[in-house]
């Protein structure tokens, strides 16, 4: 898993599968032998890894890889069921262009869309989209068969010593592809890296789409692409903290061993605990730092960025500005404050001699809480560590302060003389 964890570097994460795609391209002819004799195999492999990628991705706090992977599934049936005829055959060329087209685009889709589960309205309203593309794709090859053929000879110029696929399309996937991998480096999210894995794989499909068996040589790889950072994910999964369900320090530590330059670390801690727990019970506050949690982690663009350690929750934003860091956590501020929180009562239960007492339970109470955040960014000079305890530091100075402010962010030092 170490080696899992150095492959998530931003570098990494953009270089390695353009490096697999063209070793693949280069060693095909070689590979081809190989490939025809298990063509069977190869062929179905696709539907049983995609489909793997659904499963596993089921139980995942959020659900876009598995309908990447559903996405990808109903693309290679697409290529299998329709695709299998000549290009020069007008009706197979028109379904290419529209699949070329319509694939990159729902998966650029996919980015936008929040599934906090895989079987979800969510979900079912995407599967009726991809229903309904399916159903104009047929239609349009009903009707507009000539009317393609004609129009392609003017519009759609096609290098076949190069590829069967339309010049405009290989430039508009290799877009697509190219911008998908600029999002993977410069946010950190679990759905870009896929995107742009499947994406840029797509894209070598059509391209390449004159090699025999090379749909299923793509879509294998980006499956087990797939695979491996869900089984990266799963192991992350284990590194929570009991109490919040987030990520604990052993996650914190290995995500600070992989930052690069410019990045910003953001410390959360509910105000004035000493009196909430005078107030009710020492246990109120990891109620409230539950439902914090919950709240937190239901925001997607924070979720593989967020960490529960020492009893503070700690973020973590790459290539984003102070300023911007800011104004995120003031809305978060906004949220919390106008949430109410529960607290759990405590259970009373009867002496040993007291054997006819029934255990007593209190009202469940509600509150509303402030938090306060600490912030610092990197330097060229500091490691990670040092700035996530500049950030802890200026926090917790403002905190023994006399005059104590609530619902405040607090700059480390070194950030504002720096400025």
């Amino acid at each position: 898993m170490l080696l899992l964890s150095r492959l998530h570097s931003p570098n990494t994460r953009f270089i390695l599968p353009f490096v697999i795609t063209t070793l693949m391209i280069l060693s095909y002819p070689l590979l081809t032998p190989f490939i025809t004799t298990y063509a069977q195999l190869w062929i179905k492999l696709p539907f049983i890894l995609l489909g793997t990628v659904v499963i596993l991705n089921y139980k995942l706090p959020q659900a876009q890889s598995g309908s990447i992977a559903i996405v990808m599934l109903i693309a290679y049936s697409v290529i299998i069921y329709w695709l299998q005829t000549s290009l020069a055959n007008t009706d197979t060329k028109l379904i290419f262009c529209l699949l070329a087209t319509l694939l990159p685009l729902n998966l650029l889709l996919l980015r936008f869309i929040y599934l906090p589960k895989l079987f979800s309205v969510a979900t079912t309203i995407l599967l009726l989209g991809l229903s309904l593309q399916y159903g104009i794709t047929a239609t349009i090859c009903y009707f507009y068969q000539v009317a393609f053929s004609n129009w392609q000879q003017t519009h759609l110029f096609t290098y076949h010593n190069i590829s069967s696929l339309p010049l405009i399309l290989i430039i508009f996937n290799l877009a697509i592809s190219c911008g998908a991998g600029a999002l993977t480096v410069k946010y950190h999210r679990r759905i870009d890296r896929h995107i742009f894995i499947c994406s840029l794989l797509a894209t070598t499909t059509f391209i390449f789409f004159h090699y025999p068996f090379i749909s299923s040589t793509t879509f294998i790889i980006c499956a087990l692409f797939l695979l491996t950072d869900l089984g990266y994910c799963r192991y992350q999964q284990n590194l929570c903290d009991p109490l919040t369900q987030l990520a604990d320090h052993r996650a914190l530590s290995l995500s600070l061993s992989q930052l690069q330059q410019d990045y910003t670390i953001v410390v959360i801690d509910i105000d004035n605990q000493a009196k909430i727990i005078a107030k009710h019970h020492p246990q109120a506050i990891n109620d409230i730092q539950r439902s914090i949690a919950a709240q937190l982690a239901l925001q997607s663009q924070h979720s593989e960025h967020l960490y529960f350690v020492s009893q503070q929750f700690i973020m973590i934003f790459e290539d984003r500005k102070i300023v911007e860091c800011q104004s995120i956590i003031e809305r978060l501020q906004q949220d919390i404050g106008a949430e109410k929180y529960i607290i759990e009562p405590i259970i009373i239960e009867p002496l040993p001699d007291q054997t006819e007492t029934k255990a007593k339970k209190g009202r469940k109470k509600t509150i509303k809480v402030t938090v306060s955040a600490g912030i610092s960014t990197s330097h060229v000079d500091q490691s990670a560590l040092t700035v996530v305890q500049q950030a802890i530091d200026v926090l917790q100075a403002a905190q023994q302060a006399k005059k104590k402010k609530n619902n405040q962010i607090y700059v480390s030092e070194t950030n504002n003389t720096s400025s």
